[in-house]
């Protein structure tokens, strides 16, 4: 094959056209995307009439080309969660390095992770050949006046923690972080404002041994409390205590300087520390706010229904994280914490 030379452009979607799997670039060089996601950040970034008119469209044989001529640095640090737990605090507060790259819930990851393989465009050593080479792309720098890059985040939709073997595949040597919060405080902010995948037919028939169509009919309360369920339950079953930080909400934000930074090996800077301090009293979602705890607000608003299924479908599952968390000694005498401290 041909060289390629891709330094500056950043792939931003995978798509399918013509039979085979496609990657859309952007002309983004070093800038950071400083958004609490990833798609936030494109789509600020589209807004750019630079970024409209210049695009480059090429096949995924072009991005894995590109792999193995630039490779960049693989994710330091691997975070999957619950959902409204807190874990974008987490990568906003890395984020506050020059020297950290933070992707969070990246929608081509996702892509590679979900429906990648069911395309049958594309089979699983290439699906993990594609997940190494995208985040490559991101995690490398073009520009030798830029911050040199040191380490690198990826923070995963919630519904991919069942992916989590595959995950480990595709990146080894990568640090995980569990991030689990009480259930009912979840199911009551998901109601309020639910995400996608909590709108029947997003995620497909999701739920074992239900139609798609049973789904749709399914009283919305009880479709996100089995969801929610699944996903505890996934994180419940995936945790791998060689590699796994499991953290619980009511850790945070203290967690994140004491135990995230020392079980990713990253020695960050003193400058970097302080503005990451000031960066965690203030909400992971809208900077501008302070960071409140909300659990008593979350659980004033919930009614009597949302507690009988939180109960039946997700408490149990939450209640055998927490016995592993509990199960495990503290952060500063488990192994792979020794072997980062000085």
């Amino acid at each position: 094959m041909d060289s390629v030379n891709f330094s500056g452009w950043r792939p931003i979607r995978f798509y399918i056209a013509k039979g085979q799997v496609m990657v859309d670039w952007i002309r983004l060089l070093d800038e950071p995307l400083r958004e609490p996601f990833f798609q936030h950040g494109i789509q600020s970034q589209m807004q750019r009439p630079f970024h409209l008119a210049f695009r480059r469209q090429t096949p995924l044989s072009d991005l894995l080309a590109w792999h193995e001529q630039s490779p960049g640095l693989d994710p330091s640090l691997v975070i999957f969660h619950v959902s409204r737990c807190g874990s974008t605090l987490i990568t906003q507060a890395l984020a506050e390095s020059p020297h950290h790259l933070q992707l969070s819930e990246p929608a081509p990851v996702d892509f590679l992770l979900r429906q990648a393989l069911p395309s049958g465009l594309i089979d699983k050593a290439q699906v993990l050949r594609a997940l190494r080479a995208w985040v490559s792309a991101w995690a490398q720098r073009c520009d030798s006046a830029s911050p040199r890059l040191d380490s690198v985040s990826l923070k995963l939709d919630a519904w991919n923690t069942d992916k989590a073997p595959l995950v480990a595949e595709a990146w080894p040597e990568a640090r995980w972080v569990f991030l689990a919060r009480e259930p009912l405080s979840v199911l009551v902010s998901q109601m309020r404002e639910r995400a996608f995948l909590l709108v029947p037919g997003t995620l497909g028939a999701c739920l074992d041994g239900l139609s798609l169509q049973e789904l749709t009919v399914m009283q919305p309360e009880l479709y996100c409390a089995r969801v929610l369920g699944d996903i505890y339950a996934a994180m419940a079953r995936e945790f791998n205590p060689a590699r796994t930080l499991l953290l619980d909400h009511t850790e945070l934000p203290g967690t994140i300087e004491t135990n995230v930074l020392v079980h990713m090996r990253w020695q960050m800077s003193a400058d970097d520390r302080a503005r990451m301090r000031e960066r965690i009293t203030r909400h992971g979602k809208h900077p501008l706010q302070a960071y409140v705890p909300d659990t008593e607000t979350k659980h004033s608003m919930a009614s009597d229904h949302l507690q009988s299924l939180t109960a039946q479908w997700i408490a149990p599952h939450y209640q055998r994280i927490q016995d592993l968390r509990q199960s495990r000694r503290p952060a500063a005498s488990h192994p792979l914490v020794e072997e980062a401290l000085p």
